[in-house]
């Protein structure tokens, strides 16, 4: 999902791990998540997508030419860029 400015990136479903694309700059706010304060702009980007939750910027970045970089490869390879770090979350 992406804004224009700020692209999360998600891989993963029911038979495997799940990895978010990961925004080492905002590597600080992932003890906030726990504090559910969904209107923080400082931990969640403005990313809205039809009632989604937010989504945290630790997990999305702004680097739209990776972010297409990381499509492109997916789609050719099947496999996740290694080109853009990568959270996994279990």
């Amino acid at each position: 999902m992406s804004d224009g400015e700020w692209l999360s990136l998600c891989y993963g479903s029911e038979n495997t791990e799940t990895y978010f694309s990961y925004n080492p700059e905002y590597a600080n706010t992932v003890e906030r998540l726990e504090e559910v304060d969904l209107g923080d702009e400082n931990v969640y980007t403005p990313i809205n997508y039809d009632g989604q939750s937010p989504i945290p910027k630790c997990q999305a970045i702004t680097d739209m030419y990776a972010s297409v970089k990381a499509v492109e490869y997916f789609i050719r390879t099947g496999e996740l860029y290694p080109g853009i770090d990568w959270a996994y979350y279990f």
